[in-house]
């Protein structure tokens, strides 16, 4: 496989007692943005723990009678996590502990919603206080799952 000039390796390399090596995905502000809007364009490695857009992954070596995904699993390739704006606003209105805010936010999906909160958003100081904040630890969070759900250790930048 050939992996493009884009990729992005987030890891640190540590020596064991052993003499081995542990790698650790370092999650840091880069990272954390490509994993935004939803979007399933990167791809992790478990080989070098970078992340990849989908675009620069080669298929040159890629068997005929294999799919893409099958071939990017074989070379140890899983999608990287992907949080949508909507996931990411859904869970801060939840937060506000509202209910007759969530019961204007459930009846919203796709850009009403994002639209409505925007409007919300804007109008509202209490309602956008501590947004940023609780975007940026969300997004921590959800790696730090799929970290967990995927047996790949992690740190914090």
């Amino acid at each position: 496989m050939n992996i493009g000039e884009k990729t992005s390796a987030f890891f640190l390399r540590r020596q064991t007692k052993t003499g081995g090596y542990v790698m650790k995905l370092i999650i840091n502000s880069e990272l954390k943005n490509k994993c935004g809007y939803g979007s399933s364009e990167y791809w992790f490695s478990f080989r070098d723990y970078a992340v990849t857009s989908i675009k620069n992954l080669a298929c040159a070596d890629k068997p005929n009678n294999m799919g893409q995904m099958e071939y990017f699993f074989s070379l140890g390739l899983i999608p990287f996590v992907s949080v949508s704006n909507e996931e990411i606003m859904r869970a801060f209105v939840k937060t506000k502990e509202n209910k007759k805010l969530d019961e204007v936010f459930d009846k919203l999906d796709g850009d009403e919603l994002v639209d409505g909160f925007w409007k919300y958003y804007n109008a509202f100081y209490e309602f956008r206080n501590g947004f940023e904040e609780f975007q940026s630890k969300y997004i921590n969070e959800r790696i730090a799952r799929w970290c967990e759900e995927n047996s790949i250790e992690y740190a914090f930048e």
